[in-house]
């Protein structure tokens, strides 16, 4: 197994504090700026370092591009966190959401196809 970049270790733990904080920010109902900011900053930094570990690791050229899709839809969602209630909003939500179900669609592909 090959080591863990100090940055991703660093970015996913930045990434769980701030989910932290998002779930004790709905305790004293902080102001919607800041609870964007907390929904938005924890879905940016794991995006940001699963990529970076991902383009470290050096995995198979398929097998990159469906780990960097899976975490640039984590960077895409951060950004829909700050889109006013509109027609792009529900455009990049649709895209997430495509995102998302199709990265688990090739897990259990690959887990079916292991398991055969």
């Amino acid at each position: 197994m090959k080591t863990i970049p100090p940055v991703v270790a660093f970015l996913g733990v930045c990434a769980l504090v701030c989910s932290a904080l998002l779930l004790l920010s709905n305790v004293q109902l902080t102001s919607t700026p800041v609870h964007t900011w907390l929904g938005a900053l924890p879905l940016a930094l794991i995006g940001v370092a699963y990529a970076l570990l991902q383009i470290r690791l050096k995995p198979d050229r398929t097998t990159l591009l469906k780990r960097l899709l899976l975490a640039g839809t984590f960077i895409l969602w951060a950004i829909d966190q700050f889109l006013p209630n509109g027609r792009l909003a529900t455009v990049v939500g649709d895209f997430v959401v495509s995102a998302y179900v199709l990265d688990l669609y090739w897990i259990i592909q690959e887990q079916k196809n292991s398991d055969s």
